[in-house]
């Protein structure tokens, strides 16, 4: 955010004219402000739709892997269970316990409002052996249960985002079993320092789109300060912050209701701004071979437009460590994807997607909106779980058609009849896929 910094630089103080003069326009400023309150505004309105389900501090298990059906996020996976809670630390710690889980992988994913990913809990840290964790709430000062682990959050809401894998159908049961024995509970243990106010609460009758929220207009900027009161960002915000300041948009204020040139000043920054988070997230993703990994996110510090350009993609991205995903490009000849067409993927020997022993692999179909694609075998994705077939030196073909290959049903892959989409996922990548010097094969026309 280049005009915050100028502002600074030049010693004006928050909301004086000079600070807006020279921060740029109040329309460049509003745009700016878009930028940095993207990713805030999109996590707490899916916060929100959360909340009107469950409520805080309450672990929403789901016990069903994604199907076509499954249309309320894009891009679902069908290789874990999900189990979700938004935290609300104002009353003090929250307790995450988890169980044994064997050699089942498992993580938690904890997300500030501002959607980064200050902690994991699970397999690839913890092993697998149980443990209780105390999410405290930031500044907290008071004694940590013994066996306990502390995990300091940054801010006062918190996302935690349970996955727990599934290999197939038959082992449905065992992964339920393992994700009935997690808990999430307040502990009573108080709060040490003063405390914000409460996130305003939303109209469950309508609750707001998380993938839109251009769609207020000027009263963006409502929600953003809603969210600046109630979850105070980092002090590395501040010249963010301050610009903000020097057009009416400070912490619980309500800036769509102020004088109507700068309310229209707010509205224009906000078509500007939501212009540059949508062609950043164009080129969000980094090339690898013919595809496109994602080997930035999950920490963002003050690179706004990354953190919304992700947020776009895939609000909630944890950090590569964690997991890479990798979206398909055309054919190797340039073409797009089509189920008017069948394609193979070679896997040469020794070349599968590279995962640490702790991880699993796994290449998804969606169609061309990026939803699970039906289809009689209720085959939605391959992977390291599956019975795949191998050739005689060791390589691994996969399938992409409409109609079964002859031959290789146990490697198809069944795709739409019209455009398609791939996606494969890497969880506990290894040194060598995390530095981008393994690529996916490119995708071969045959037929």
């Amino acid at each position: 955010m280049a005009s915050t910094t100028t502002a600074v630089s030049a010693g004006a103080s928050p909301g004086s004219p000079a600070a807006a003069a020279a921060a740029g326009s109040a329309e460049e400023i509003a745009a700016d402000g878009y930028v940095f309150g993207y990713s805030p505004v999109a996590m707490a309105r899916t916060r929100a739709g959360h909340v009107c389900r469950s409520g805080t501090n309450t672990l929403l298990n789901v016990p069903v892997l994604s199907t076509p059906a499954s249309r309320s996020v894009v891009a679902p996976n069908v290789d874990t269970l999900y189990s979700v809670a938004w935290l609300d630390l104002r009353d003090g710690p929250v307790q995450l316990t988890l169980p044994d889980t064997t050699d089942r992988y498992v993580v938690f994913e904890m997300l500030d409002i501002y959607s980064n990913v200050f902690a994991n809990v699970g397999t690839r840290l913890n092993g697998s052996q149980p443990g209780t964790y105390l999410i405290t709430p930031p500044g907290w000062s008071g004694t940590v249960p013994t066996g306990t682990t502390a995990i300091a959050a940054p801010s006062w809401d918190v996302w935690a985002l349970g996955r727990t894998l599934v290999s197939g159908d038959g082992d449905l049961p065992a992964a339920r079993a393992v994700q009935r024995q997690y808990t999430v509970a307040a502990t009573g243990l108080g709060v040490t320092g003063p405390v914000p106010p409460a996130l305003p609460a939303v109209d469950c009758a309508n609750p707001p789109d998380p993938q839109t929220p251009d769609d207020a207009g000027a009263a963006f900027f409502d929600e953003l300060a809603a969210v600046l009161a109630a979850d105070p960002p980092p002090a590395a915000d501040g010249p963010a912050v301050t610009s903000l300041e020097s057009i009416g948009v400070v912490p619980g204020s309500t800036p769509s209701t102020g004088d109507p040139a700068t309310v229209a000043a707010l509205a224009a920054g906000v078509t500007a701004g939501e212009s540059q988070v949508q062609a950043a997230a164009e080129d969000v993703l980094v090339p690898s071979g013919t595809w496109l990994g994602s080997f930035d996110g999950g920490v963002y510090g003050t690179d706004y437009l990354l953190r919304s350009a992700v947020a776009v993609v895939g609000v909630g991205a944890n950090v590569p460590q964690e997991a890479l995903y990798y979206w398909s490009g055309p054919d190797a000849d340039g073409e797009p994807l089509t189920g008017g067409h069948a394609y193979r993927m070679h896997f040469a020997a020794g070349e599968l997607p590279p995962v640490e022993a702790a991880g699993f692999w796994s290449v998804t179909m969606y169609d061309e909106e990026m939803f699970l694609v039906p289809n009689p075998l209720r085959r939605y994705a391959l992977g390291d779980r599956s019975d795949l077939a191998v050739n005689p030196d060791g390589s691994i073909d996969l399938y992409l058609s409409a109609t079964a290959p002859a031959g290789h049903l146990s490697n198809w892959l069944p795709a739409p009849d019209g455009p398609f989409n791939l996606m494969i996922r890497a969880y506990v990548p290894t040194e060598s896929a995390l530095a981008n010097s393994w690529h996916p094969p490119a995708i071969e026309k045959i037929s």
